[in-house]
């Protein structure tokens, strides 16, 4: 009899907003500290599908950084900190004029 892992078998399929806890959690913190609004538009600037609103386009984006290096142990706390700036750099900044 054959023995199969399924935690393998579905983290090599796993379907687009597939979000893991780490990444729902950190995805969580960061619509909470930077005000992330609902709606859509946010997608574009982070490079995921269009079809996502702008909190599941989040969550999609910090998963994809999680799945980048599946090796890396992290802190969620720390792993918070890094996309929070580097969501900083991807994200226009407002031009105030006087």
């Amino acid at each position: 009899m054959k023995i199969i892992n399924y935690d393998k078998l579905f983290g090599e399929f796993k379907p687009d907003g597939a979000i893991s806890k780490d990444a729902n959690q950190i995805a969580n913190t960061l619509i909470c500290e930077l005000c992330i609004q609902p709606g859509t538009g946010l997608a574009r600037f982070l490079g995921v599908k269009a079809c996502f609103d702008n909190h599941m386009a989040l969550r999609v984006w910090v998963q994809q950084r999680l799945d980048d290096n599946p090796d890396y142990l992290y802190l969620v706390d720390e792993m918070c900190q890094q996309l929070q700036s580097e969501l900083y750099r991807l994200l226009p900044q407002p031009v105030y004029g006087f």
